[in-house]
C-alpha cells in the first residue's frame, strides 16, 4: 500500500510539472499536437500506478520526452505557418455576408439544428439576423449579427464613457497578493498606508481589491453567529 501511495505521489507531481510547462490552454483550445501529447501522457502516467512491476522511471522518461517534443513542435509551428496550416485546424466560415455556406456545414458534419442552437445562445432568433458565423480553431462558434440586430455602442449613442481601470485582488485571507499589487503598479507599503488611512485592520478583512487609480474596495469578514438554544 505504501509503495502504491509513493508511486502515485511521484507520478502526480510529475504530471503537474509537465502540464504546467505545457502551458495554460484548456482542452477546448488545444492544438492537435497538444491534444495528442496530453492523451499520451495521461496513458503513460497510469502504467506504473496500476502495475507495480513497471519502474516509475518508465513513465517519467517518456513524459519528459513528450514534453520536449511538444515544446519543440510548438516552436517550429509558430515559425513555419505553412506547416502549422497542415497540422492545425483552420477557422471555417459557415455564414458569410448573411448567406449560409451549405457545403461548409456538410464538410463540418454540423446540422442546421446545431447551428441554430448556437445562434440562439448568442441572443439571436433567426438565421437571417446573422452576418457572419465562423467556426474557430478551438471549436467555438463566433456569431456576428447584422448591424440592425446588434447592440449599439456608447459611441453610436453619442455617450462619452469613461474607461474604468480593472480591479485586482491585492489582499486575501490574510495574505498580500504580489501579483495583484504588481498589476496595479503598487506595493505593500502603499496598501498598508491606504488601509491605515481608512482605519482598517488586515485581520478584519476578507479581501481587498484595488486598481491603478488607487481606488480600494475592502470587503470585511462576515461574522456569523450561531443561534444559541
Amino acid at each position: 500500500m505504501t509503495t502504491i501511495l509513493i508511486r502515485t505521489l511521484i507520478i502526480y507531481v510529475a504530471l503537474i510539472l509537465t502540464m504546467r510547462l505545457m502551458g495554460k490552454r484548456q482542452i477546448g483550445e488545444l492544438e492537435v499536437t497538444d491534444l495528442v501529447t496530453t492523451l499520451l501522457i495521461s496513458e503513460i502516467a497510469s502504467l506504473p500506478i496500476t502495475n507495480q512491476e513497471i519502474p516509475v522511471s518508465y513513465a517519467i522518461i517518456p513524459m519528459i520526452t513528450l514534453l520536449v517534443l511538444e515544446v519543440l513542435s510548438s516552436f517550429v509551428l509558430v515559425r513555419t505557418p505553412a506547416l502549422k496550416r497542415i497540422v492545425s485546424a483552420c477557422p471555417t466560415v459557415i455564414i458569410q455576408n448573411g448567406v449560409l455556406q451549405q457545403q461548409a456545414l456538410t464538410d463540418l458534419r454540423i446540422s442546421i439544428e446545431e447551428l441554430m442552437s448556437e445562434i440562439r445562445q448568442q441572443g439571436l432568433t433567426a438565421l437571417d439576423q446573422v452576418e457572419y458565423a465562423i467556426l474557430e480553431k478551438n471549436g467555438k462558434l463566433t456569431v456576428l449579427p447584422k448591424a440592425k440586430y446588434s447592440n449599439p455602442t456608447l459611441e453610436q449613442l453619442g455617450i462619452d464613457a469613461k474607461d474604468e481601470p480593472l480591479m485586482h485582488v491585492v489582499f486575501c485571507n490574510g495574505s498580500y497578493s504580489r501579483v495583484g499589487l504588481r498589476l496595479i503598479e503598487k506595493d505593500r507599503a502603499w496598501l498598508d498606508g491606504c488601509l491605515k488611512k481608512q482605519k482598517l485592520q488586515p485581520r478584519d478583512l476578507f479581501c481587498v481589491m484595488a486598481n491603478r487609480n488607487g481606488e480600494l474596495l475592502p470587503i470585511p469578514k462576515s461574522h456569523q453567529r450561531r443561534d444559541q438554544k
